[in-house]
């Protein structure tokens, strides 16, 4: 049972940080970053639709503001890739690595959890 418990905690927290890559992932690679002004990034932000299946997991007030966020943010991120436009090529590879990384650690994390269990499990049987 606890073993249930650990690994579905992992699975949760994965499929939540999974989510939370794939996101920025698209964030990174969505917009035309280097087409300079902020009329290509509010126009992509404007015609931006969460996914469907995305949309009925989440409350409208969340969706909004994570739009307000976005909106609040733009500027600042696109003026930075303006002045390095390089830095778009190796952003979205280290996004994934970030997420290969993040994984390993959850996986350790259950692991340990199911160590831990088996553990606890033995020295309450003695």
């Amino acid at each position: 049972m606890w073993h249930v418990v650990v690994w579905g905690t992992m699975a949760v927290m994965a499929a939540g940080w999974s989510l939370a890559c794939w996101g920025l992932s698209r964030l990174l690679i969505g917009p035309d970053w280097g087409a300079g002004g902020t009329g290509a990034w509010m126009a992509w932000l404007e015609q931006w639709r969460i996914p469907a299946w995305l949309a009925e997991l989440l409350p409208m007030a969340s969706i909004t503001a994570l739009k307000a966020w976005l909106t609040a943010w733009g500027p600042w991120v696109e003026s930075l890739l303006v002045q390095a436009p390089s830095l778009l090529a190796w952003l979205a590879p280290l996004v994934w690595l970030g997420w290969a990384l993040g994984l390993l650690v959850l996986a350790t994390l259950g692991a340990a959890g199911s160590v831990l269990v088996v553990a606890l499990r033995g020295s309450a049987r003695r």
